[in-house]
């Protein structure tokens, strides 16, 4: 089963030219042209027809529904757009000034702003145990490892696993939990120390707006009203949802009819998708915003944490923010800083955050040198592909510091060989039948002396040895850097983005081999059960033993039957509908399909039991008795698959 019960959603919408037309809003009061003679960052006019451009052709390529873009400098406004729809029914073009976008993990930048003040005012402490800070139901166990300090929230390197099924997202307001039970319910386990490695974690940051309330002595939510929110000016920036009355957490009539609909790209147009409720874990991905508050965020970040003449940020914080990152993986890869990604765009440093949700996709990027700042996000599954690339696009377009030159010839020396194999993403689950659900690994292969390639994902990426351990993208800024373990083998990589890791894993690791080693044992009960339906009235001169081996032969075919046939079909509805998968998970179905686990592993040391019996049998055949040892061996590897990938009731 592929992570597509996390991946985005596929189906194609034909826009009407009207709906492809951008809708231009004049600047609102405050966030206008630059003072006169005073020069631009980049010329809006010109800025205007490039992100048109960009914009419309990616709509109509791509098939998108709405689109809402803000560029910025320290003066003001250079660029805000709203394209496309916000909602279907009824029918709403996108307002950059009032339509409310789904930002996801933009909202961890949010998170970490108000975390950094606290550390700024020394009332939080980096290198203090987070558990300080936390009341009693919300401490972490060790584990058995070191405890986890402020400074590993910030940066990632808890070492959580991941967990996401059914419960980072929810769809009905009632099944919203507070925070506190949230983060004491479905704590993932620790598996490794921290402080070694970053490996994206929405739990950590979760974790963080934790000790912020509790530091703060007030809810998450409305410290991020009071302290940046409305001295930032962003009145229609907010982590509170439309939830049922009396939720503290409700958002207000300010806000009403004002979200864009998630938007699912199916037979030929788009399907309205219900509210995606993330409140139970807002500090990681709650928040909602426009592109013009998200302007204005972005105005604040760029003149020192000053707007309009309020002091948003302490000069003192702010310095920390550009200061050196916090944490990364190595020397040549992105790191973390707070609540930020620190990343290199050719010789150009950019702070910046992602953001998605199963239909929404944003990015955000600040670009300190050139003093500009960038927002998009996008209200349907298919809009990724422009959320992710625009921000870059504008930059590479008119800074040549952001662009990267062409790599240089492979370095010599370097055996390609020697890296060639599987690794498997840090970012995943091992604890529980979530392992079952991870991509599978990255296949690298030797493409010449120097040259990798990289398979995997739907992608083939080429990565060119600069010497030593590290790698550049041959079609991108980044580099990888490979590391060895104590006997100087490969090990791993850490990614260019900096919060991923891998590992090499054996080639039977690979998720693409259970739904085939499931369909097998399947396959196999059907052969056994017709093979008995052909014997059936004829005497079976085998002894006892043998006649016993061929019940219990019956009895496991209809029992794999039924378990492979169910899960299969529970398969089969997950990528038809993976979203409702995901909020209904792990739903009954593969609750009952996988108590039912215990029950098969029975019937195979019953079967192994009896093989002796059954190759021994008198009157069977050479080929009858290959065929049972066969049957029984099939069963096996599925069961051994169905143990290795979690897949037993205990591990839901």
């Amino acid at each position: 089963m592929p992570r597509l019960l996390l991946a985005a959603f596929a189906a194609m919408l034909s826009l009407c030219p009207s709906a492809m037309l951008p809708a231009r809003e004049p600047p609102p009061s405050g966030d206008g042209e630059a003072a006169p003679g005073r020069p631009r960052a980049i010329d809006p006019a010109d800025l205007s027809a490039y992100v048109d451009g960009l914009v419309e052709g990616a709509m109509q390529r791509d098939g998108v529904a709405g689109v809402t873009v803000a560029v910025v400098d320290r003066e003001g406004l250079l660029l805000l757009r709203g394209y496309g729809i916000a909602s279907q029914s009824p029918r709403r073009e996108v307002d950059p000034s009032a339509t409310l976008f789904r930002i996801g993990s933009v909202s961890k930048t949010f998170t970490g702003l108000l975390a950094l003040q606290l550390v700024d005012e020394g009332r939080l402490d980096l290198d203090a145990a987070a558990n300080s800070y936390l009341p009693d139901a919300l401490r972490l166990p060790d584990d058995g490892y070191p405890p986890v300090l402020v400074r590993h929230l910030f940066t990632h390197t808890a070492g959580f696993e991941d967990s996401a099924l059914g419960h980072l997202f929810v769809d009905r307001p009632g099944r919203v939990l507070p925070l506190e039970d949230y983060l004491r319910l479905h704590r993932p386990r620790r598996v490794r120390p921290p402080g070694t490695v970053a490996v994206y974690s929405n739990y950590s940051l979760a974790l963080l707006g934790a000790v912020v309330a509790q530091v703060a002595g007030m809810p998450f939510e409305a410290f991020a009203e009071r302290r940046l929110f409305e001295p930032a000016g962003m009145r229609l920036t907010t982590f509170r949802e439309p939830l049922a009355a009396g939720d503290p957490r409700r958002a207000g009539a300010a806000f009403d009819r004002r979200w864009a609909q998630g938007l699912r790209r199916e037979g030929g147009g788009f399907a309205p998708q219900a509210f995606e409720h993330i409140a139970q874990v807002a500090p990681a991905g709650s928040a909602s915003s426009t592109a013009h508050d998200m302007g204005r965020y972005l105005r604040m970040l760029l003149r020192g944490g000053e707007l309009d003449g309020v002091e948003v940020i302490a000069p003192s914080a702010h310095a920390r923010l550009l200061g050196p990152a916090l944490f990364r993986n190595a020397p040549e890869v992105g790191g973390f800083t707070y609540g930020f990604f620190d990343w290199r765009l050719g010789r150009m440093r950019v702070l910046a955050h992602a953001g998605a949700t199963n239909w929404f996709h944003s990015m955000m990027v600040l670009a300190p040198e050139a003093g500009v700042g960038i927002f998009v996000s996008t209200n349907s599954d298919s809009g990724r592909a422009l959320a992710s690339q625009l921000p870059t696009r504008v930059l590479e377009h008119y800074f040549a510091q952001a662009r990267t030159a062409p790599p240089a010839p492979p370095a010599a020396g370097v055996e390609a060989a020697r890296f060639a194999g599987h690794y498997a993403s840090l970012r995943r689950n091992e604890s529980t039948t979530e392992k079952a659900m991870a991509g599978p690994p990255l296949q690298v292969v030797a493409a010449g002396e120097g040259v990798l390639l990289a398979i995997g994902g739907g992608h083939v990426r080429r990565w060119i040895a600069e010497g030593g351990l590290v790698f550049r993208e041959a079609e991108g800024p980044g580099r990888i850097v490979f590391h060895q373990d104590a006997d100087g083998r490969i090990a791993g990589f850490h990614d260019a983005a900096g919060h991923d890791s891998y590992e090499r894993v054996p080639a039977w690791r690979d998720t693409r081999y259970l739904l085939p080693t499931i369909g097998l044992a399947g396959a196999t009960s059907l052969l056994v059960l017709a093979g008995g339906w052909l014997r059936r009235g004829r005497r079976d001169p085998a002894g006892p033993a043998a006649r016993s081996a061929a019940f219990w032969m019956q009895v496991s075919a209809l029992a794999w039957l039924g378990f492979c046939g169910g899960l299969l079909w529970y398969a089969q509805r997950t990528m038809g509908d993976p979203a409702a998968a995901f909020y209904a998970y792990p739903g009954t179905l593969l609750t009952a399909l996988l108590w039912s686990a215990p029950l098969l592993f029975v019937l195979v040391a019953v079967d192994l039991w009896h093989l002796r019996a059954a190759w021994g049998a008198r009157g069977w055949s050479l080929g009858r008795r290959l065929r049972h040892v066969a049957a029984v061996l099939a069963w096996l590897l599925a069961a051994a698959a169905l143990w290795q990938w979690n897949l037993v009731g205990w591990k839901l």
